[in-house]
């Protein structure tokens, strides 16, 4: 007897994510750190203290959604900011069109008293 198995395998497109800090302030010199999981995000300075969290993805029809929050602590006082990325582009994933893909983004001053010499850090995400 001849057996024969599809499988079919559903992949989906998923983001690109990071964060950006800039330790002098907004504008000054940049350091990238990708993101590939939620928790605590590891930086030189070992009293800035970050987590990555509430990862979540949504596929609908043509449309992927995908969203995540970063939560730092500064001084007993939790910031936090939350990024969601949309594509619904049905070639996207050939880009046979050679699109440039917006970005998504959000930042915050980790210690806004200090003004424009407050650490910045920026969720991105970007396909």
């Amino acid at each position: 007897m001849f057996y024969l198995s599809v499988t079919q395998e559903i992949f989906a497109d998923f983001f690109k994510w990071e964060i950006q800090f800039s330790a002098k302030g907004f504008g000054t010199e940049i350091v990238t750190f990708p993101v590939a999981a939620a928790g605590k995000i590891q930086f030189a300075d070992n009293r800035i203290e970050c987590r990555m969290e509430s990862f979540w993805t949504r596929i609908e029809a043509d449309l992927l959604l995908e969203g995540k929050t970063l939560v730092c602590l500064n001084r007993e006082k939790e910031i936090s900011i939350s990024v969601v990325c949309r594509d619904n582009h049905r070639n996207r994933k050939y880009n046979n069109l050679k699109e440039l893909f917006p970005v998504a983004k959000d930042g915050f001053r980790l210690n806004p008293e200090s003004g424009k010499d407050s650490a910045y850090l920026e969720l991105r995400c970007f396909f």
